[in-house]
């Protein structure tokens, strides 16, 4: 099997890379601005921009599956840059489209995230049926909701076989300190006083192990011209709770402040994985908050 991974080279791209290259007989090929630190016989880079049409005539063979995953993204980069961004992220996602369609892809993973949803139904977990609502038109984050939501209707008006994935805080070892978990253990090793963000707001996180399951498990005839939440609903803590649980598997002692922002980051972020649980058609486990927090401390103390 043929597979094209865009953003290859970043956090959840090179965790599939690597997932991919041991399935038996597959070829895997990686685009990416960013170099691709992992090598495997089967697994060939190409340098370069998706938004250029010419870095995609690099690849010569048929391809069978596209993972979509490069993208502006970030907070701070989509604030400062909206319109670009957007663009970016439209241009992109135009081009794999005609990509698949003159290598005969049998499917697009596009991948999307759980920012596009903005409210929260009667039961309070946000599931693949909800209405979306456009956050406000003025901020400049919602560009990126904008970009989202626009690269889910290419994918499914695309006329190529789909999944979508709409991707809840996966994190992880080798995650920019950006994000929320790596965020904290950062601040907490490096800033004498810690401030941290909308204390009150919850989330749920999923370890990356579980997360590149899922993107494996997708590859079945169950997922074809499905959205899906990937995510792991069972450990919804707020951010106050998690820095004090961080905290303590540190035993760090310093003192720590909050301050709330707004910034459109939506309260209460719970998602409902009834339907993936339905497709993926085997039993799994979740890796416990306490057990990939204790892994990442062990990741960043080997790292240093």
């Amino acid at each position: 099997m043929n597979f094209l991974i865009t953003g290859g080279s970043g956090f959840i791209g090179k965790n599939l890379v690597e997932a991919l290259s041991k399935i038996k007989n597959s070829k895997i090929y990686v685009i990416d601005k960013a170099k691709l630190r992992f090598k495997a016989k089967n697994v060939f880079f190409i340098k370069g921009d998706i938004g250029k049409p010419k870095t995609l005539e690099k690849i010569r063979v048929n391809l069978d599956y596209i993972y979509h995953l490069a993208a502006d993204l970030g907070v701070k980069k989509i604030v400062n840059f909206p319109v670009e961004s957007l663009k970016n992220n439209l241009i992109t996602t135009e081009n794999i489209i005609r990509l698949a369609k003159k290598k005969r892809a049998k499917r697009i993973f596009f991948f999307s995230t759980s920012e596009v949803y903005s409210f929260l139904n009667k039961d309070g977990k946000m599931d693949e049926k909800d209405d979306l609502i456009l956050p406000s038109i003025y901020h400049p984050r919602t560009s990126y909701w904008l970009a989202k939501i626009y690269g889910e209707f290419l994918t499914i008006r695309s006329g190529v076989s789909f999944t979508i994935f709409r991707v809840f805080n996966v994190y992880g070892a080798d995650m920019k300190t950006t994000h929320v978990i790596p965020s904290i253990f950062n601040k907490l090793k490096n800033d004498k006083y810690p401030i941290f963000e909308n204390p009150s707001h919850a989330r749920c996180f999923l370890y990356m192990d579980d997360a590149i399951n899922f993107f494996l498990d997708a590859l079945k005839p169950s997922f074809k011209n499905q959205i899906v939440n990937v995510a792991n609903p069972n450990e919804e803590i707020k951010i106050k709770d998690l820095v004090k649980k961080i905290k303590k598997i540190l035993n760090n002692k310093k003192k720590i402040r909050y301050k709330y922002v707004k910034n459109l980051s939506i309260t209460r972020r719970m998602p409902n994985i009834l339907k993936i649980k339905k497709l993926k058609k085997t039993k799994f486990k979740f890796t416990k908050l306490n057990q990939g927090l204790l892994l990442l401390k062990k990741y960043y103390e080997n790292k240093n």
